[in-house]
């Protein structure tokens, strides 16, 4: 990236008050913001503050209710769909773990649906941040079409990002988080940005053939062929479906219903329930350091466990800044200026 850094509290204060201004609350607007800059930390750039303007093109298109406040419908002692109405995704999502927690709490295991929300964000903040309360968690998101199923032409299937996370001896979660196509369409719209190519095997053109100029990609691939695609139509079942507000069977009903909408799932593990919390951390650790010591093949210099890279961004960007280009930090300023918000000071 391009030379310019702003430190993270600054830049989530920034972030909080251009939603402020298109007419998010006070804690709305800073939990979008958290969620966003907490991805730009850990290097996810793809899901961090560049997602902004097409946050506020929601807005615009009605896609998105700045407003709206989820609504929870208990089902059982260990389930509950909250109904979004559009409502910002991290919003969604942060209320939706908060419950999972309560309920798994006195439960031992919670699932909760999040039914018709918006970008969720970077899902592993929510698998992490139970975690961090001694919680297990799982994750996954259906939506939109933007993968093509195994074999297909098309974009027939969502991303469909799983994360999972168990908290560790050491205080830092374990986690996964991925996305069920062979890479996140925010990293693609990263490189076309940049002017970039993309590999062999990331995506297909507008005809279905592959291609590797990132600013041709209209449909992603699936992870491992048929895993990938496997897992999404899937998580597309135990969500939009399972909710009663699918997203990609309601598309092929004409133009009127092709609206941005995100249904997810949140499963909390009450650890304490099966075993005692300390014992449980202890036997992770003994399992990271196993996996740590294993012999490396050529090349590698260290064994990373999962969650491992984005941690280590985390802990030198709190102290050097976030880096983001030029191309998206101007249209960020652009955006602020016009709403009267005063962008922050950047260093080089």
């Amino acid at each position: 990236m391009s030379g310019i850094r702003v430190a993270p509290a600054k830049l989530s204060e920034f972030a909080a008050a251009i939603f402020r201004a298109h007419g998010m609350s006070v804690g709305d607007a800073a939990t979008v913001a958290e969620v966003l800059v907490w991805a730009n930390l850990r290097g996810v750039g793809s899901h961090g503050v560049t997602r902004i303007p097409s946050y506020l093109n929601f807005i615009r298109t009605g896609d998105l209710d700045p407003r709206a406040r989820p609504t929870l419908r208990v089902l059982t002692s260990a389930s509950f769909i909250q109904d979004c109405a559009q409502s910002a995704g991290p919003v969604a999502m942060m209320s939706a773990s908060a419950t999972a927690l309560e309920m798994a709490a006195t439960s031992g295991i919670c699932m909760g649906l999040v039914s018709a929300t918006t970008h969720t964000g970077a899902i592993g903040r929510y698998a992490e941040w139970l975690a961090e309360r001694d919680f297990a968690a799982i994750v996954f998101v259906g939506g939109p079409p933007l993968m093509a199923y195994h074999g297909a032409r098309t974009a027939s299937l969502s991303t469909a990002p799983l994360a999972i996370a168990v908290p560790n001896s050491d205080g830092k979660p374990l986690l996964l988080d991925m996305a069920s196509s062979v890479v996140a369409s925010g990293r693609i719209r990263e490189l076309a940005a940049m002017g970039k190519a993309i590999p062999e095997g990331w995506a297909l053109d507008h005809d279905g053939n592959p291609t590797t100029d990132a600013a041709k990609a209209a449909t992603l691939l699936p992870l491992g062929g048929p895993k990938g695609s496997g897992l999404s139509m899937l998580f597309e079942c135990l969500t939009g479906i399972m909710a009663g507000t699918p997203v990609l069977t309601m598309l092929s009903s004409g133009p009127s219903s092709r609206r941005h909408a995100q249904n997810a799932a949140v499963i909390a593990v009450n650890i304490r329930t099966f075993r005692p919390l300390d014992e449980f951390r202890r036997d992770i650790g003994a399992l990271a350091q196993e996996i740590r010591a294993l012999p490396r093949r050529q090349g590698y210099d260290h064994l990373l466990l999962p969650g491992e890279r984005g941690g280590r961004n985390a802990e030198e960007r709190l102290h050097t800044g976030i880096p983001i280009d030029r191309r998206t930090w101007s249209k960020l300023c652009d955006i602020a200026i016009s709403v009267g918000v005063r962008p922050p000071v950047t260093s080089e």
